[in-house]
């Protein structure tokens, strides 16, 4: 199995996060059924091998290129054969800069690109099959990219940002009418704008990244009772999260953290 971390170029290293590549190999034994939970982001993911199974309500396998949006809960995939992805993660604030469609748009999808954008998406996808190193198809992504931002500018994607920021250093214990003030816009104002960049609502964003953070939580303070982790995450109580564990994953967090083989953020 090969697993890599990539950062991007400058230019683009306000809007993405980062670059993940994985590959392994149909014989080395992954495990079937994989659990996608939500991250906080929205994400483009290119196959370059066998495809993945989506598996929620129905099954569909997933086309070489995809935009998956903000999730509100969970689902499972299952690999037919080998893995090689390449996965493009947004900053929260930062999607909605790339795509003529507010990502709210997107949300609980993953959805072919060609479908959505047409012939510049599947060209792309061709000319990345046609190239033979990652770091190549990088590249490629990025000038791809870059046309997408070109001119494309909103002076409230800043104020969206700085609402990130507060999200991030509080770990999401802030709630949606802070965000509003720290935006100066009213709360419907707000709750527009963020939807549109972002891909959900305040309130269910940050329902998300709460759940994130008590992963990075349970790894920084394994010796917490479940009950002291619901309180050092914001929760009311264990029963709030309980309820949130099972609504976003499916599962309780007792069942999550014993289950999952190491659990960890994806957030922070």
């Amino acid at each position: 199995m090969q697993f890599r971390l990539i950062q991007p170029t400058p230019l683009l290293s306000p809007y993405i996060k980062q670059y993940w590549y994985l590959e392994i190999a149909a014989n080395e034994g992954m495990p079937q059924l994989q659990r996608v939970v939500p991250n906080g982001f929205v994400e483009m993911s290119f196959h370059f091998s066998e495809h993945l199974l989506r598996i929620k309500e129905r099954r569909e396998m997933q086309p070489g290129l995809i935009i998956s949006g903000q999730k509100t809960g969970f689902f499972d995939v299952l690999p037919t054969g080998s893995t090689k992805m390449l996965n493009v993660q947004f900053y929260p604030h930062s999607a909605g800069l790339f795509f003529p469609f507010p990502v709210s748009e997107l949300a609980d999808l993953s959805l072919s690109l060609a479908d959505i954008m047409g012939m510049a998406a599947r060209e792309l996808e061709e000319q990345l099959q046609e190239m033979s190193t990652l770091m190549e198809r990088i590249a490629h992504i990025e000038r791809f990219l870059l046309q997408l931002l070109a001119g494309n500018t909103s002076y409230r994607w800043n104020r969206i940002q700085h609402n990130i920021g507060l999200i991030n250093i509080s770990n999401g214990l802030i709630n949606a009418a802070e965000l509003a003030d720290a935006s100066c816009l009213s709360r419907k104002q707000h709750e527009r704008e963020f939807k549109k960049m972002v891909g959900l609502s305040p309130k269910q964003y940050l329902k998300v990244i709460r759940f994130q953070y008590t992963l990075y939580a349970h790894q920084q303070f394994p010796g917490d009772s479940l009950t002291e982790l619901a309180y050092r995450c914001g929760y009311f109580d264990q029963s709030h999260m309980i309820n949130d564990f099972r609504q976003l994953s499916g599962i309780t967090p007792g069942q999550y953290f014993s289950e999952c083989d190491a659990p960890y953020s994806d957030y922070f």
